[in-house]
C-alpha cells in the first residue's frame, strides 16, 4: 500500500450531500462545496490546490450528528491514498458544523 506524506489542510465549506462511506464503517462521505482552504502550519499542504469547487470528505459519522445539506462544515484534513479525510478524533475547535 502507498502512503500518502504526512499533510494536513483547514478546509470549510458547504454540505452538498452525505452519504454512508462504502467502505469504512461508522464514516461517510460529505460532499462539500469548498469556501475556504488554509494550510496547517508545519504540515504538507495538498489539498489547497485540488480544492476549488467540489470535493468528497470521509467524516467520521459521529462527529457529524444531524449535519444536513446546506450545513457548513469546518475541518482539518489530510489528503489520504483513499482520498480527503477528516481528522477522526480532533481537538475542540478544530471540527465544527453550524447549521444553514
Amino acid at each position: 500500500m502507498v502512503s500518502a506524506a504526512e499533510n494536513l489542510t483547514a478546509l470549510t465549506g458547504h454540505i452538498t450531500a452525505r452519504s454512508p462511506h462504502p467502505s469504512l464503517k461508522d464514516w461517510d462521505v460529505v460532499s462539500l462545496t469548498v469556501d475556504r482552504t488554509v494550510p496547517i502550519a508545519g504540515k504538507a499542504d495538498l489539498l489547497s490546490q485540488s480544492a476549488t469547487g467540489a470535493m468528497d470528505v470521509a467524516v467520521r459519522r459521529a462527529l457529524l450528528g444531524g449535519a444536513s445539506i446546506g450545513d457548513r462544515l469546518s475541518a482539518r484534513v489530510s489528503l489520504t491514498p483513499s482520498g480527503p479525510m477528516a481528522e477522526p478524533h480532533p481537538s475542540e475547535g478544530d471540527f465544527a458544523v453550524e447549521s444553514a
